[in-house]
Order: structure tokens, then C-alpha cells, then sequence
């Protein structure tokens, strides 16, 4: 395979797998049938969806700390984060209170506007998640929510903000970043069961984390790591047979970030390209939710599963393209205008200072 700080690498068509899984996920969930979902029913835990979510974070824990060790100060850094997640979310935001919720709200359009949801539906562009707006979708098989994909975001942030926390105190390093993760371990897979917590938000983070840190540790440990099929084909063959079973979340976790990586660095004929056109996972990600419950709407909940699923694909991708080609691209040339300002220092490890760039870490 290749080095693993190769530009050419498969990461735009993974990304872009993984928005298409959630799609598929969520297509089984709007549409009634979330019992039936094939993945979940293998796995006996998560469906397509969750598992896709756990992939973004891999890779994003992966590019991340490759970004953070290449960035030149704070200000470059969190610059290019808020460029790649806020405007087009912005524009999902305003596109759900100022389109669909109107075309699908069941009371008068008078009281859809001064609801206070619709006004409080706005503070998703600040990563205060709101999932409804008044009336909208209120007889949908999948009920009273707009854009349920928005629940990552804010925990996409804070894995952000670890790392610059850690990175400003110096501590963004191999020990503390495989010391965190052994952390991030126990607490989901004990201490969470043991002190019967309750807080959702912990569950969540502690679940996201584990992966995202996961993939941070790959990309800090990446030379000393053996990138191996001889690795990755016993890791999944112990994934696919503990499936269904007590055990599996914890095999899953301990195998996907290794296999992700793997085949984000598998050379693949053409699959290095994929991104040419666009990097259109993002906007698939944001924009197809609302889309299908659009959908599911207007049919009355009566649109069998694959029309459902090739038109809501389909609409999402055509969302997901003019996103990027209108928001996204322009949003991310504006990075040349961050202030340069000296190079921070890097005090974690002399071979972490000069490591590489992965493409696509904007």
C-alpha cells in the first residue's frame, strides 16, 4: 500500500461512501421499515448509518491531527474548520426554516412564523441542535424531525476543540493522544455500565471519541504501525463473526479505525481521483435528511423503499453538487485570506513536527 503521507489517497471516495451509507440507513428509518435495516439486523447494534458515522470520524480524527500539526498557528486552524462546516450549514439551516417547512408545515404559515421553534430552528447554524420546526412533518412515519443528521456536528466541534486544547498546551502528542483513547475505552466499555451514567451526552461523545481519537492515534503513530492486509483481513474477519454478538461494539472498535485507514491508503486504480469533481460527502450529508422526509411527506409515507431510496440519493446528490460548486468551494478559497502570522511551535515530537500533509485536510 502506500506510505501513509501520500497525497494519493482514497479518502474523497470513503468520505463519499460513508454520506451514501447514511443515506441508505436513513432511508429505512424515514420510511417506517428502521426494524428491518439489513446492517443493524447483521450487527444486532448499529445500522448503516452509525457505522458510517463512526467512519467520518475515524478519517476525521486521522486528517485532523494531520491538520493541527501542519496548520501554522490557532487562527489557520480553526479558520479552515469553520470554512468547511459553517456556511454550507448555514445555508441547510435557512433552506429547512425557509423552504420546507413552509411546504410541508401543517398549520397556517402565519403561525409557522412566529412559532418560537422556527426561530429556534436557526441556532443549528450555531450548533444548538434543534431537530423541529412547527408542524413539519408531523404524520411522517419518521415524525416531528427535519434534519436528525445534524446531532454530529456539535460533537464533531468538540473533538475539534480537544485537540486544540491539547495542541495549545502541548500535549497533542503520541502518549497523551493513546492515553486519552485507552480512556475514551474504558469509560465506554466499563466505567459508563459500571456507574450506570445516564447522560446522553456523555455516551455520545465517549462513542465519537473513541473513534476519533482512534484515527488521531493512527495518523501519530502511522510509521510505526504495520499497514498490512495480512492485518486487515484477520481484523475483519474478527468483526464479521462476532457480529450479533455481546461482544461486537467492542471488536468494532477495535477494528474499523485500523481497516479504515488501510484502505484510505490501498492503492486502487483511479479510486485516488475520485475527488476530482468535487467533494460532495459533506453536502450529502447536511442536505439529505430534510430531502427524504420532503419526500416521505408529499407521498404520505406510500413511496415504496427503493423509489424512495434512488429519488431521495438522488435529490440529495444534486444538493450535495450545487452545495459544494456555490458554497463549499468559494467558502474554502477564502482560507488564503486567514492571517499566516509566524509558524506556532510544536512541541510534541521532532518527527510529528515535519510530518507530512494528507490531501483534502482543508
Amino acid at each position: 500500500m502506500n506510505a501513509t503521507d501520500s497525497r494519493d489517497n482514497n479518502f474523497d471516495f470513503l468520505r463519499f461512501f460513508a454520506a451514501s451509507a447514511v443515506v441508505f440507513g436513513h432511508s429505512f428509518w424515514l420510511s417506517g421499515r428502521g426494524t428491518s435495516e439489513p446492517v443493524r439486523l447483521f450487527t444486532g447494534r448499529y445500522d448503516s448509518a452509525d457505522i458510517a458515522v463512526h467512519l467520518f470520524f475515524v478519517m476525521s480524527g486521522y486528517l485532523i491531527a494531520a491538520s493541527w500539526l501542519n496548520s501554522r498557528n490557532v487562527i489557520d486552524f480553526v479558520g479552515k474548520r469553520a470554512l468547511r462546516i459553517f456556511p454550507a450549514l448555514a445555508i441547510s439551516v435557512l433552506l429547512g426554516v425557509l423552504v420546507i417547512g413552509p411546504l410541508a408545515t401543517q398549520l397556517p404559515l402565519a403561525d409557522y412564523w412566529s412559532g418560537p421553534q422556527t426561530l429556534g430552528y436557526l441556532g443549528n447554524i450555531a450548533l444548538l441542535t434543534q431537530f423541529q420546526l412547527p408542524g413539519v412533518f408531523v404524520d411522517n412515519p419518521f415524525p416531528n424531525t427535519v434534519n436528525g443528521s445534524l446531532w454530529t456536528l456539535p460533537y464533531e466541534v468538540l473533538m475539534y476543540a480537544s485537540v486544540v486544547l491539547l495542541g495549545m498546551l502541548g500535549l497533542f502528542n503520541r502518549r497523551i493522544a493513546l492515553l486519552g483513547l485507552a480512556l475514551l475505552f474504558a469509560t465506554q466499555f466499563y466505567l459508563i455500565a459500571a456507574f450506570d451514567l445516564q447522560s446522553d451526552l456523555l455516551r455520545k461523545f465517549n462513542r465519537l471519541g473513541v473513534f476519533f481519537y482512534f484515527g488521531a492515534v493512527l495518523y501519530l503513530y502511522r510509521h510505526r504501525i504495520r499497514w498490512s492486509w495480512k492485518i486487515a483481513v484477520p481484523l475483519l474477519a474478527a468483526s464479521l463473526l462476532s457480529a450479533g454478538h455481546g461482544i461486537w461494539p467492542l471488536v468494532h472498535s477495535l477494528t474499523l479505525p485500523y481497516l479504515v485507514i488501510y484502505l484510505a491508503h490501498l492503492r486502487i486504480p483511479r479510486l485516488a481521483g475520485f475527488g476530482k469533481a468535487g467533494d460532495f460527502s459533506y453536502g450529502l450529508y447536511i442536505f439529505s435528511f430534510p430531502l427524504q422526509q420532503l419526500l416521505m411527506h408529499w407521498s404520505a409515507g406510500n413511496l415504496p423503499l427503493l423509489p424512495f431510496m434512488v429519488l431521495g440519493f438522488s435529490a440529495s446528490l444534486l444538493a450535495a453538487v450545487l452545495s459544494w460548486h456555490l458554497v463549499e468551494a468559494p467558502a474554502l478559497a477564502l482560507k488564503r485570506h486567514l492571517p499566516r502570522g509566524p509558524r506556532r511551535a510544536t512541541r510534541s515530537s521532532p518527527s510529528l513536527a515535519g510530518a507530512a500533509t494528507v490531501r483534502r485536510t482543508p
